[in-house]
């Protein structure tokens, strides 16, 4: 059985690895060869080290898709029940990557749907 070590390039692979990276990818992001992220993989320690880090991404993701979608409520104003719950759908589809200003561009998009509907 192989003790683990710690590297920076092990750590740059599981963040990568983490963040949804594939393989080929965070190799490359860790300067090493594709195999060796197969061969560290197998490690328990380094394995369950990228297993931590992605669900803690996946809670911070959860966390600003919560926060975009308070801000495009806020925004809503006087919507109906139905308004906010299609907004709602769409800023939950929207959320699923990374989107910037996403509760501007919600905004901007009621707004012209309530400018188009006068």
């Amino acid at each position: 059985m192989s003790v683990f070590e710690w590297t920076s390039a092990k750590r740059r692979a599981a963040f990568a690895l983490a963040d949804g990276k594939t393989k080929e990818e965070s190799a490359k992001e860790a300067g090493i060869n594709e195999r060796t992220i197969y061969r560290w993989l197998e490690e328990p320690e380094f394995f369950e080290e990228v297993d931590r880090l992605t669900l803690m991404t996946g809670i911070a993701t959860r966390a600003a898709r919560m926060r975009a979608i308070k801000r495009v409520v806020a925004k809503l104003g006087d919507a109906t029940e139905k308004d906010l719950l299609d907004w709602l759908k769409f800023a939950q589809s929207e959320t699923d990557g990374a989107v910037n200003d996403l509760a501007d561009r919600i905004a901007s998009a009621i707004n012209e749907d309530h400018r188009a509907q006068d």
